[in-house]
């Protein structure tokens, strides 16, 4: 009899083990999957890049990152006193704030408005002369249309704002005035932000009003070359702001808006949300997508001068190189008079300091040419290649946020023909080296060491 029970016993004990181990199983495999995640995220995946010359992608352009913001820092023409170190980093377009209240337009006697263009012309003669088109954001309200002469309110009359827009086309678009085409008119600049006047999609400060104002006045400008008018100019990509100006029935040549991340990733996250979020209004989808203020903080710092400025930006142009805005607006080009190693500018207020980011624009440009794919970027590092001229350029980007982490990267690049290759290393700020590099098998392989908040170009090209 005890056998039995001894028996049965042990029988309804491998039945217990058994049913605990099919109810547990999942939840140990899930702890086990769980732990490994957090370990991947903790310990980050290191990269290991290959490229295959066989599959090439679209063209890369390299246009859409040369583009500057200068802010309201202090009257007047800023850009000025730098005019030959803008000019030397090629910019498209530059933007402009603060342009009724800094640059003083807008004034009213007994007989109504009056107009006075002469410190905004010097500005645009300025950004003239360094090979770029403005982009004006056509802000704040002049304190002699708004109520209570505050500049972040809207106006007495929305029509006097509708006309203040109006002759502002005119003069800086117009035939008859500086005959600029391609002019991008950018409805206000933040509206969102207290600070900015604290705009919503509703009540007595809706945006939607401002920009609709502002838009009919642009729309009714006479005798004037292309331009193109858009916002909302939020301080982040907020979809409901995106959906509610394609909805409003106003005239829209662009959406823009701000990005001050610090994790490039996110820049590419928010091309698609926007896409996303216009899906229900196609005819807007396509219409060109500008980042006008963009960097990894909105507050200043010191860090703006620094290597990780510079790895920031480099790995958001990797970010946005495919399927990315049409311009991507650097904030700021100089510092502000009160800026001491804080500001966001690229250089110093005095001219005298070129800061690391400053050399990211055209350090980037080799990058020009036909994308080619590739695969292994990790955690920190990240990668895109092209060819050009029978030249293959692979950029590398270590960005650390905390600004520690070095990686020796491996570089593999198949589908080459035998023989000897250079292989050119190009640092950004750093070294310059040139190594021989042979190929039997159609793989090319070498070793990158990428220090902390590193920029490399590698250049491979087959000896004659």
């Amino acid at each position: 009899m005890s056998m039995l029970i001894h028996h049965v016993s042990n029988r309804v004990s491998s039945i217990v083990s058994l049913i605990a181990l099919i109810v547990f199983l999942p939840l140990l495999i899930l702890g086990i999957t769980q732990t490994y995640q957090l370990f991947i995220r903790a310990t980050g995946t290191p990269a290991d890049i290959v490229i295959d010359t066989h599959i090439p992608l679209e063209p890369i352009k390299t246009d859409f990152y040369h583009a500057f913001a200068q802010g309201g820092e202090e009257s007047g023409d800023m850009i000025a006193p730098v005019q030959s170190e803008v000019t030397a980093l090629r910019p498209r377009l530059i933007r402009l704030d603060h342009i009724y209240d800094l640059y003083h337009i807008v004034s009213r006697d007994g007989s109504g408005l009056h107009y006075d263009w002469s410190k905004l012309d010097a500005a645009l003669s300025t950004i003239r002369a360094t090979g770029a088109k403005p982009l004006l954001a056509l802000s704040y309200m002049p304190n002699v249309i708004a109520k209570d002469g505050n500049i972040i309110n809207p106006p007495n009359d929305w029509n006097e704002w509708a006309s203040v827009v109006s002759q502002t086309v005119e003069h800086v678009s117009g035939r008859g005035g500086l005959n600029i085409s391609g002019v991008y008119y950018e409805v206000w600049n933040e509206p969102n932000l207290p600070q900015f006047g604290g705009w919503s999609l509703g009540g007595e400060k809706n945006y939607l009003t401002l920009y609709q104002y502002a838009a009919a006045g642009a729309s009714s400008a006479k005798n004037v070359n292309t331009f193109f008018i858009g916002g909302p100019a939020t301080s982040g990509m907020y979809p409901n702001w995106i959906t509610a100006l394609a909805q409003s029935g106003s005239r829209i040549n662009f959406f823009s808006w701000h990005s001050y991340l610090s994790n490039p990733d996110q820049y590419a996250t928010d091309q698609r949300d926007v896409i996303k979020a216009l899906l229900p209004f196609p005819s807007y989808t396509l219409l060109p997508k500008l980042i006008t203020e963009y960097g990894f903080t909105g507050d200043k710092s010191a860090a703006y001068g620094t290597s990780y400025a510079a790895a920031h930006t480099a790995a958001v142009v990797r970010q946005l190189m495919s399927g990315g805005p049409a311009y991507l607006f650097t904030f700021e080009l100089r510092d502000g008079p009160s800026d001491t190693n804080t500001g966001w500018g690229l250089i110093s207020h005095d001219g005298s300091q070129k800061k690391p980011r400053y050399y990211v624009y055209n350090f980037l440009d080799t990058m020009a040419g036909t994308r080619l794919t590739l695969t292994g970027e990790g955690s920190w590092v990240t990668a895109l290649a092209s060819v050009s001229n029978d030249v293959i350029h692979v950029l590398l980007i270590n960005f650390d946020p905390n600004g520690s982490h070095s990686e020796n990267v491996p570089v593999s690049i198949l589908g080459l023909s035998p023989g000897s290759y250079a292989v050119h290393q190009r640092f950004l700020l750093g070294r310059d080296v040139t190594d021989t590099v042979v190929v039997s098998d159609s793989i090319l392989k070498t070793q990158i060491f990428m220090s902390p908040e590193s920029v490399a170009v590698l250049e491979i090209s087959k000896k004659k």
